[in-house]
């Protein structure tokens, strides 16, 4: 957040930040202007930090300052900010999932799985934030180019709600209470079996699974080991075979849900790594998945999604809540009665 200006009432963050007021302390005092500027304007890229100089926005005690003349304790720093871009979606553009709601600052999708959110590895194109900067980004038009930025990141085969920052300073706000876990979020997932309680927390470790020989599978480990990791778990409804659970992660480790609903007996249908067997997992990384090791799966991805999240949205003063319903490949899980 933005520090404090002494003797100034709280800023309404409802209405667009026009200026910034400095007071240098001792935690700035003695840094280049650029670096002090950075430390401060933390949403903002160190390339928009170079051009609020050179455009003569920045005023240090009244006068302009070179980027690398250092301020000292006592400096009044203030920073006229430009108008914040508004988001033109190119119209053209069509997506293959759904936006669920849009407003200047933000936007949440509603991801399909199969689809990363993000180019790594093998999936270099077609990504969820590729998509997105098609209809948003426009560089040959400096005043109307969006670079929308992921407030959060769900798995490759997760489908469901993924919110995105329309706006650097929205970003920064909502990306911290992402940081400090004061976003509320729930999982539906369909596993195999049913819990023996139909609610619980898992409040178990996370750790390096050494039998594995997968390096990246975790597995549950003793109080004190690797890294806490606690999940709340509720029976919806199911049938013979499947259950579907409200999922409500306390902690954001890696594969959590995975993980902790595999160690109470009731993997992910379609789960290959956490499932009943992990070799699948090494075939499909070869791309040597058969019919019948498909049909073991059931599902060709896991069944996890992506529900609802719920945070407080800075521009409008209020919490603000998200719903994606179940997708159709999990809820035919749970319409056959005996799960056939």
């Amino acid at each position: 957040m933005l520090p404090k200006f002494p003797g100034e009432g709280p800023r309404d963050l409802s209405k667009p930040l026009e200026q910034v007021k400095i007071l240098v302390d001792g935690a700035l005092d003695g840094q280049r202007l650029d670096v002090a500027l950075a430390t401060v304007l933390t949403w903002r890229s160190r390339s928009s930090i170079q051009r609020l100089l050179e455009q003569g926005m920045v005023r240090v005690n009244g006068r302009d300052m070179a980027p690398g003349r250092r301020v000292k304790c006592g400096d009044v720093v203030v920073i006229d900010i430009p108008p914040q871009l508004q988001a033109q979606p190119d119209p053209g553009v069509v997506l293959d999932f759904p936006i669920l709601y849009e407003d200047q600052w933000m936007l949440a999708v509603d991801k399909p799985p199969g689809m990363a959110v993000h180019p790594s590895g093998r999936h270099l194109a077609g990504t969820l934030i590729q998509e997105l900067h098609r209809r948003y980004r426009k560089p040959d038009d400096p005043q109307s180019d969006i670079a929308p930025r992921l407030l959060h990141r769900i798995d490759l085969e997760t489908s469901g709600l993924v919110a995105v920052g329309l706006d650097e300073q929205f970003h920064q706000f909502v990306s911290r209470q992402f940081e400090d876990r004061l976003v509320k979020k729930s999982y539906l997932a369909v596993v195999h079996g049913r819990p023996a309680e139909s609610a619980g927390v898992i409040d178990r470790p996370l750790v390096p699974d050494r039998s594995s020989t997968v390096r990246l599978k975790l597995t549950t480990g003793e109080p004190g080991e690797g890294l806490p990791a606690v999940t709340r778990y509720a029976y919806v409804r199911g049938n013979d075979r499947y259950s579907l659970l409200d999922v409500r992660p306390e902690t954001g480790r890696t594969h959590q849900i995975r993980v902790h609903l595999a160690s109470i007996g009731c993997p992910l249908v379609g789960d290959k790594l956490y499932g009943h067997d992990e070799r699948l997992f090494l075939h499909q990384i070869a791309g040597t998945l058969d019919q019948a090791q498909r049909q073991r799966l059931v599902l060709d991805r896991h069944a996890l999604h992506s529900h609802t999240l719920q945070f407080f949205h800075p521009m409008l003063a209020r919490e603000i809540n998200f719903t994606a319903p179940l997708p159709a490949d999990m809820q035919a899980l749970l319409d056959a009665p005996d799960g056939d």
